[in-house]
């Protein structure tokens, strides 16, 4: 098919599909900012430049949110309310036009400082879902960098049989291009959280990212097979290859699309009921929520809230959120996580940098060290559950201290509440268990607390010393190693002999063939992404948990990784072939 030798890319599928087009390489439009002085007398009209740049920044995305709804549907447009909150955040807004009159500088230069100092913020978050919503900062202010420069944005047809190629493709980039011909998306970044990968998986576009080099290398018009499934592009694909994908590709495609959405009660094949709840943010993403039959929130990241605000904010601001989630929620209700703060912590930004944030003053330790923001956001969470059913669950628990001298700061809260004859709801506290010290007194800590919520992330990444976001030590962060699940199958034991539910959260509820292994650990109650609903719900509806289990103790049984792996992948291969594709399995 081509002159070219062919190349091979491994990245992360995030919307399955096999295609077989030609690159169409699209610039992300990253504008260079350079600082620029201006006089005292020029301030106030570059003060009023940037403001036009905003309302014009405002005017499109309002637009492309109208576009979204009209083509994806409101589950997916609400990925731009976050963006339109950005431009009326009032603090990002004053910080940039107080940058200009103080340092005299050009708009162009306060919004990247500014922006610079949020980005480093969300670089340092934890939590996976949370840290890509970095790219949404990214988008907005690349659109007020495109006002300010007084061009228009670019928007680029899209010829049949194009696969777009990268380097990252921001939101309303996606949402801004004709797409009515593309066949794929790869680009050089991106997670299956970002909300890049959500609007594909939308459109039903295939797309793979995290490819590196693939815009480097790839021209406008080379020949390439797109492979979600398999986590790999082919550039410049050989004839053999080419014939191999035309005879076969029908046979690699899973389609779940949205006929098969349900929202019913779900259960394994041998009658084993299962609950899947959402991981939101905004209350805007309720749409999704309800579209993919969630049983209300499993965790709300609350800290988003002072991320997006800059700082800390007030009880009452806290409390018309919460309240807003209640309403939403409903009869399933919501489980807010008490600020998971760290390194990204706005309330004590003058502090002097820790030497290991990941192991230092952060989550719980930080809440209860500076008592007035935990009891500020426990007084809003008790007032707004007299709205709907709210509960609160305590982050990176080390024992059962942490919880008692949070409990009795609720209690007396809600004791002060009460006196004050202001109605609050009965809120229930639970735990997450994603540290080894957690792990090893769980049966302690489950006599204290009304539920645990397992941060698979966070514990695989605490339990194994790896930093998953360090390249250098990736091939050590094993999700399935035996120390792993070992952990993973106390809690759950710990928690069912206390009596009390235990909900699976992070990147293994949202992995199907992972799911299946929880569920044989003793999950049945799951929290994720609410994209990721879909996939999740059609592979345990086809699964025994007696089958499921069966494989999990022999898990338990294996001395490495590598054991468990080619346990999983071997095993699931000849029980579900028709539910995992080769790329769905342990490599």
């Amino acid at each position: 098919m081509s002159s070219r030798q062919e190349i091979r890319f491994q990245g992360v599928g995030v919307s399955d599909g096999v295609v077989i087009g030609r690159v169409l390489r699209v610039h992300t439009g990253t504008q260079y900012v350079y600082r620029a002085r201006i006089e005292e007398a020029e301030i106030d009209r570059e003060l009023a430049r940037f403001q036009a740049a905003v309302r014009l920044a405002r005017r499109q995305l309002e637009r492309i949110k109208a576009r979204a709804e009209n083509e994806l549907g409101k589950e997916h447009a609400y990925i731009f309310d976050a963006h339109l909150l950005m431009l009326e955040d009032e603090k990002l807004i004053l910080d940039v036009a107080n940058l200009i009159k103080k340092e005299r500088c050009n708009a162009e230069w306060a919004l990247k400082v500014v922006s610079d100092r949020l980005l480093s913020v969300y670089a340092e978050i934890k939590d996976e879902y949370l840290r890509e919503r970095g790219s949404d900062i990214e988008d907005v202010v690349q659109r007020l960098l495109v006002g300010l420069s007084g061009e228009r944005p670019t928007h680029q047809d899209v010829s049949d049989g194009a696969v777009i190629v990268a380097p990252d493709l921001l939101p309303s980039a996606v949402a801004e291009l004709d797409l009515n011909h593309a066949r794929a998306i790869a680009t050089d970044s991106g997670g299956w959280t970002s909300h890049m990968a959500i609007l594909a998986r939308g459109l039903g576009i295939p797309a793979v990212v995290g490819l590196r080099t693939l815009y480097r290398v790839a021209r406008t018009g080379d020949p390439i097979i797109v492979d979600s499934g398999q986590n790999q592009i082919i550039l410049n694909p050989s004839s053999e290859t080419v014939r191999h994908y035309q005879t076969s590709s029908t046979e690699l495609i899973v389609e779940v699309g949205e006929s098969s959405v349900e929202v019913g009660p779900l259960k394994t094949l041998d009658g084993v009921e299962l609950t899947l709840r959402a991981n939101v943010e905004l209350p805007s993403e309720f749409d999704a929520v309800r579209h993919f039959g969630a049983r209300g929130v499993g965790l709300y990241r609350s800290e988003f809230l002072l991320i997006r605000a800059g700082g800390m904010i007030s009880e009452d601001e806290q409390f018309a959120a919460y309240t807003e989630l209640a309403q939403l929620a409903a009869v399933d209700g919501a489980i807010i996580r008490l600020f998971d703060l760290g390194a990204e912590r706005p309330a004590d930004s003058t502090a002097e940098a820790e030497r290991n944030p990941a192991l230092g003053l952060r989550a719980i330790r930080y809440g209860l060290t500076h008592e007035e923001v935990i009891r500020t956001q426990v007084r809003a969470i008790l007032r707004a559950s007299a709205s709907g059913k709210l509960d609160i669950v305590l982050p990176m628990i080390a024992d059962v201290t942490d919880v008692q001298r949070a409990r009795q700061i609720i209690r007396e809260e809600h004791a002060s509440l009460e006196a004050a004859g202001i109605d609050v709801g009965p809120v229930l506290v639970g735990a997450m268990i994603e540290i080894p010290s957690a792990v090893i007194t769980a049966e302690k800590i489950a006599s204290a607390v009304d539920f645990f919520e397992l941060g698979t992330n966070d514990l695989v990444q605490y339990t194994l010393a790896v930093d998953r976001g360090n390249e250098q030590v990736a091939d050590w962060f094993r999700t399935l190693h035996p120390a792993v699940l070992f952990g993973i199958h106390h809690s759950l034991q710990a928690a069912a002999k206390a009596g009390i539910p235990a909900i699976a959260c992070g990147e293994m509820a949202s992995t199907p063939a992972y799911a299946v292994l929880l569920v044989g650990l003793g999950a049945v109650d799951f929290s994720m992404t609410p994209a990721a609903m879909p996939r999740i719900r059609h592979v345990l509806s086809q699964i025994d948990s007696a089958d499921a289990r069966e494989v999990a103790l022999r898990s338990l049984s294996c001395g490495t990784a590598n054991e468990v792996e080619t346990l999983v992948r071997e095993t699931f291969s000849q029980r579900w072939l028709h539910l995992f594709k080769p790329a769905d399995l342990p490599a």
